[in-house]
């Protein structure tokens, strides 16, 4: 296959040598790969615990803007927005007019500019390259120096020399060099995937070549060895691996060798180009015939996406598909404008097209994702990229489903085209499922469920407390990443002060503080200056908290002369489920109050009515907290008022009311904040559970007789600090008719 670029102005043709597969398995197509959707789980592998429950980030929002200027802006990532190139198939040399052209922009596409955006860049993370042959001393190979960030130093930490340098070309080290660079290149003039990652290089050049290149990527840690070279025309049968890797074969110790990196390390293989082929070539599809090699494989084939900022819409294949590798194939756009080896500052004039500078994208997205994790192992990482690949684009058909890692219940499809779709760094850094807050008794917290409630009469007071609290969450592969503290808190249930106007304007039926507090409806029983509520669990009107028990209520108490008067006291009692107490872990608080009220008429059809409620809710420990103090809480309120303001039997009132909120009390509460060696480390958090800022609401109502039997009536409430909340505000306001049969 030959590929052409072709610029918007004037025709200038370029042709690419790929070495990554040439020829290889035949015509076609996809349909001979076709096979019965299956779904399967991988064997072996060195996985983490929790591995796919790990991210570096909650959000890129943060980040959105910087990304955005990389992507636009910068002039090294703008390079790689290359347009109206296309692929000649019919070998016809130069354009006819009739070819398909691509408009590629390989970083964007892989979402690269965010990790970027964020700080993520390789930075300590280190890439094997294997190919031809390399110009070492390239400028995109440099970086500051770790002794002296002001100066430039080499980043490449080994160049194994070709064992046969006669055979080496310049093609070959243009090609190996271009690969370095898509992997980890930057300079002035382009950016590469993981521009601060340190290179290992080495030859395909023999078979010893390949032992001991495979072997330094072993012995120095590579997390990722790429690998943008085939054999061509050997097809992935156990005929052609026997006679490649049998015993007393060439290349049998470098078999060995392969297994012996990839049991921690990830080989990634460049797919064949040719975008009939009906088989896949012998190295990218090895696992076939090894299977232990699998969980540290990966197969990069190259398509041109079309795709918004939040994912793939469709895309065009522009080599061979996935075939027999689909289980542990990604995609990536492998169009680039690379270094070249002219020169320490030569770079290409026309783009590097193919698998060759697919596969790079892939390599350099393994190192970013081993800064980011650094508590993962390069399996883990790998399958996070396939976790994360999408495949929800137009034209994916799923052909099998694969258990990313052995027991974790996270599957995700692929197809014989398409693999499990196109790298996407941004979600691989993202929490994959949802994450867990992992607690110092050894609970696992989903932070799907809020662990702590907000409770109303705390207001603001529990995310205050966390705002400055990074904890740290593990998603369902493993990875770490940080949120902020109140995010673990169901926000303070806020009731709209219309419902607390209803009971003002027609009369509560109840005198109890707590029962009023709920705002649901209840039984009530007077009789005798004696009075008796209850508040059942289906009535009650709060928000509540998944895992407590729904909120009951119960009042008892006695009207009494006093003073010219009439003095109420009353005994509140109430099982709390989060709507008025905060709580950690679904417990339950138990609530206790005093309720007194005094009313007086002043004369003239006026009167006059004050009420307080004075409780505590007993400390103690609950699930995930230590010493939970006693709460104490309080709430007041008076209420003025006139008859025959306007006419015979009508009603004035004007009222004032603080409603429930903590006065004094808080918890401790362990949370995960980091990460040593020795595992994750917990830090005990206090809470203060009362509110800065008081809510005070302002009411006036108005009733009077309307027609036979009838009243009608007229009120309206402000709300200052609403939801004990500094600065928020509510207003309502409410016309009511009622009618005595």
């Amino acid at each position: 296959m030959v590929i052409r670029h072709m610029r918007k102005t004037g025709l200038s043709l370029t042709t690419i040598t790929l070495l990554a597969g040439c020829g290889g398995g035949g015509g076609g197509g996809v349909a001979a790969a076709a096979m019965n959707f299956v779904t399967e789980t991988l064997s072996g592998g060195n996985f983490s615990a929790g591995a796919l429950s790990a991210a570096a980030f909650d959000s890129f929002a943060a980040f959105e803007s910087a990304a955005r200027d990389l992507r636009e802006a910068d002039p090294r990532y703008f390079l790689q927005k290359i347009d109206n190139w296309y692929v000649e198939t019919d070998g016809v040399t130069g354009p006819t007019g009739n070819e398909q052209l691509f408009n590629s922009y390989s970083l964007a596409a892989a979402r690269v500019e965010y990790a970027h955006a964020a700080g993520i860049t390789g930075r300590g993370q280190t890439i094997a390259i294997v190919d031809g042959d390399f110009l070492s001393g390239h400028e995109a190979f440099l970086g500051p120096d770790p002794a002296d960030p002001s100066q430039l130093s080499s980043r490449v930490l080994s160049y194994l020399a070709p064992g046969n340098p006669s055979n080496i070309t310049q093609e070959d080290r243009d090609h190996g060099t271009s690969v370095a660079s898509v992997a980890a290149g930057q300079s002035g003039t382009m950016i590469g995937v993981a521009y601060d990652a340190q290179l290992l290089l080495s030859s395909y050049s023999s078979a010893q070549d390949l032992i001991n290149g495979t072997n330094l990527a072993r012995d120095r840690g590579a997390v990722v060895q790429n690998n943008s070279w085939g054999f061509p025309g050997i097809g992935a049968t156990g005929e052609n691996f026997q006679a490649l890797f049998g015993a007393g074969r060439a290349y049998e110790g470098y078999l060995g060798a392969l297994r012996s990196y990839s049991s921690n390390g990830v080989v990634v293989f460049a797919a064949d180009n040719l975008r009939t082929a009906g088989q896949s070539s012998i190295m990218e599809a090895l696992p076939l015939f090894a299977p232990e090699l699998e969980a540290g494989w990966l197969s990069v084939i190259s398509g041109v996406p079309t795709y918004d900022n939040e994912r793939i819409l469709s895309a065009e294949r522009v080599s061979a598909p996935c075939l027999q590798t689909a289980r542990w194939c990604l995609a990536a756009d492998g169009t680039w404008m690379a270094a070249l080896a002219t020169n320490a500052a030569s770079y290409s004039t026309e783009p590097v097209i193919g698998t060759s500078f697919a596969a790079p994208v892939v390599s350099g997205a393994m190192a970013l994702l081993a800064q980011a994790f650094p508590n993962l192992t390069p399996h883990d990482l790998r399958a996070r990229l396939i976790a994360t690949a999408d495949n929800g684009f137009e034209g994916f058909n799923a052909t099998g489903r694969l258990e990313v890692i052995p027991g974790s219940g996270f599957f995700h499809d692929y197809s014989a085209e398409w693999g499990h779709g196109f790298l996407d760094v941004r979600a691989a850094l993202l929490p994959i499922g949802t994450p867990v807050a992992r607690m110092a008794d050894g609970t696992a917290h989903s932070v799907a469920q809020p662990l702590i409630a907000g409770g109303g009469a705390a207001g603001d007071a529990v995310a205050r407390s966390l705002s400055a609290v990074p904890v740290l969450v593990t998603d369902l592969l493993g990875g770490d990443f940080t949120m902020p503290g109140q995010a673990l808190a169901a926000p303070a249930p806020v009731a709209p002060v219309a419902e607390r106007l209803w009971p003002a304007m027609f009369g509560a039926a109840s005198r109890s503080g707590l029962i009023r507090a709920y705002g649901g409806g209840e039984m009530s029983l007077r009789q005798g200056g004696v009075e008796l509520a209850l508040l059942g669990p289906e009535a009650s009107g709060g928000a509540g908290m998944a895992g407590a028990a729904p909120a009951m209520a119960a009042a008892i108490g006695q009207s009494l002369e006093a003073a010219g008067g009439e003095l109420f006291i009353g005994l509140n009692i109430a099982r709390d489920d989060g709507t008025l107490m905060p709580g950690i872990g679904g417990d339950a608080s138990t609530l206790a109050a005093l309720e007194l009220a005094f009313t007086r008429d002043v004369g003239q059809g006026g009167f006059i009515e004050l009420g307080g409620t004075f409780g505590v809710s007993p400390g103690g420990s609950g699930a995930g907290m230590s010493d939970r103090s006693d709460l104490r809480f309080n709430a007041f309120r008076i209420e003025a008022g006139q008859s025959g303001v306007l006419r015979a039997g009508d009603r004035l009132s004007l009222g004032l009311s603080m409603p429930v909120a903590i006065i004094a009390g808080g918890a401790e509460i362990a949370l995960p904040v980091g990460r040593s060696a020795s595992g994750i480390v917990h830090r005990s958090i206090g809470i203060d559970y009362a509110p800065e800022d008081r809510e005070i609401d302002l009411s006036i109502t108005y009733g009077t007789p309307f027609g036979p039997g009838g009243e009608l009536f007229v009120g309206a409430i402000h709300a200052f600090n609403h939801g004990h909340v500094a600065g928020a505000q509510d207003t309502a306001a409410l016309v009511g008719f009622r009618m005595a049969f």
